[in-house]
């Protein structure tokens, strides 16, 4: 064989081992894609489901939940809305008979007076004293129940307060012989500056003591005064007829008719209807959130330099602050169902003139 044809036979080899070459090395090349790509799948997918079981742990009861989709993507997932009777109650706005309901040991009931009753047996039956449904009615002694007749039963052995300006807890616990520790604690006060004017106050073991007598100088004469006389029955200022705007609006349907305290409940068919202030004044509270003797988030405005309170219960969310001066018609605040309450619904009453939306 020439040299010339072992040339010839030396490059066909070389050209044939370059293109293995190329060859194993696109190859190699794409292995290691498909390897990187594999382990950047499995990488992505350990991250989605990190991402899942962190959120599942993180999130709240009415958060939505979550749904891990093929191997590397997280979808939230909003669970079926289930309408249950409650739930319909409550977007209709019925609040019927929820003043009769003793959901709570710590609630004034209103009870309608039946054919057997005295008031001894309703002292047994709701394990008070015959005294505390005494005095939390006006009642005299021995008085004789109708049937029929509406009686307030606080929840425990007692007295029942209307505050009223310049009251203090430890004034209110000297008056009817109680501690205020317990009136405190009792009424899930925050402190015994946490009083307003128109609060409802438990006091456990409150005494009604003898009227103090109250000379007039001029006249010679001495009337009977009672120090703890409930400020809504001392009398009704008179007030003009528009004095009142309807806080739910024109709408303004009534659920329930008067009950404890010349109050109402009204509605304007909807969850979170704004609620608007029933006349000019002060805003004396604003409290949201918590039980607050049943009342849930709420507001108290005082009218003509406090001869006059408006309360307004059951509030969704409150849009014044303590101090806060208001006008006829300002928006206050959302209608909704905290505290006491079976429906959404706006709990009206009038304390010192007479409530236009009982009728």
């Amino acid at each position: 064989m020439n040299i010339k044809s072992l040339l010839k036979n030396f490059t066909k080899l070389l050209l044939m081992g370059a293109v293995l070459f190329v060859i194993c090395s696109a190859i190699s090349r794409q292995a290691v894609k498909c390897v990187s790509a594999k382990a950047d799948n499995v990488c992505q997918a350990d991250i989605a489901r990190s991402m899942f079981a962190q959120a599942d742990e993180q999130a709240k009861s009415e958060s939505p939940g979550y749904l891990l989709v093929g191997s590397a993507c997280v979808k939230a997932a909003v669970p079926p809305l289930a309408i249950t009777p409650k739930i319909l109650s409550v977007i209709v706005g019925d609040s019927q008979g929820y003043e009769n309901e003793s959901d709570s040991p710590k609630t004034i009931v209103e009870y309608e007076v039946e054919q057997s009753d005295t008031l001894a047996g309703l002292a047994a039956k709701f394990s008070i004293s015959a005294d505390t449904i005494i005095w939390a009615n006006n009642l005299a002694k021995g008085a004789l129940l109708k049937p029929g007749q509406k009686l307030i039963i606080p929840p425990v052995t007692g007295t029942v307060h209307y505050a009223v300006a310049g009251d203090t807890i430890a004034k209110i616990a000297q008056n009817y012989q109680a501690k205020a520790e317990n009136i405190v604690a009792f009424n899930g006060l925050s402190g015994e500056n946490d009083v307003f004017i128109g609060d409802v106050l438990i006091v456990p073991d409150g005494k009604i003591l003898p009227p103090v007598i109250v000379k007039k100088p001029s006249a010679g004469s001495s009337n009977a005064v009672s120090r703890n006389a409930n400020p809504a029955a001392a009398g009704l200022t008179a007030m003009p007829d528009n004095y009142f705007l309807c806080p739910v609006g024109a709408a303004c349907k009534k659920t329930q008719g008067a009950h404890f305290r010349n109050a109402v409940d009204l509605t304007a068919g909807y969850c979170g209807a704004p609620v608007y202030a029933a006349a000019s004044g002060t805003v004396v509270k604003a409290k949201s959130g918590g039980w607050n003797g049943g009342a849930g988030s709420n507001i108290t405005i005082s009218h003509m330099g406090g001869t006059v309170i408006t309360h307004y219960y059951h509030l969704q969310s409150i849009g014044v602050a303590q101090g806060q001066e208001v006008k006829k018609g300002d928006v206050i605040g959302a209608m909704g169902s905290t505290g006491k309450s079976t429906g959404c619904h706006l709990h009206f009453e009038t304390i010192g003139a007479a409530n236009p939306f009982v009728k």
